[in-house]
């Protein structure tokens, strides 16, 4: 029979993993968008143009990857599973 204290490990184990699931998806589409700006430097036309490409995806890193990674989402999850720690050792210490 479970305890509350394993609803609570398994519960801090689903969101740890459904917040790696997320910053992978996050990744995975953030690369294809950086290969969009690679192939946009590739193609540029002139060092002027290439210059401008490297401005996008600077605005790209700053402004749509690094939030979309949803970092709380991940601080979150290490601090449940930090409390269930504690919470488990100190059940094996009754």
């Amino acid at each position: 029979m479970k305890t509350e204290r394993d609803y609570l490990i398994d519960a801090a184990q689903r969101n740890a993993r459904e917040a790696i699931a997320q910053a992978r998806s996050t990744l995975e589409r953030s690369l294809r968008e950086l290969d969009r700006y690679a192939e946009r430097f590739e193609g540029a036309e002139t060092v002027h143009d290439q210059a401008k490409t490297m401005n996008w995806l600077l605005n790209e890193l700053a402004s749509n990857i690094l939030p979309n990674l949803r970092l709380d989402l991940i601080a979150e999850a290490q601090a449940e599973l930090a409390r269930a720690h504690e919470v488990a050792r100190a059940a094996n210490q009754e």
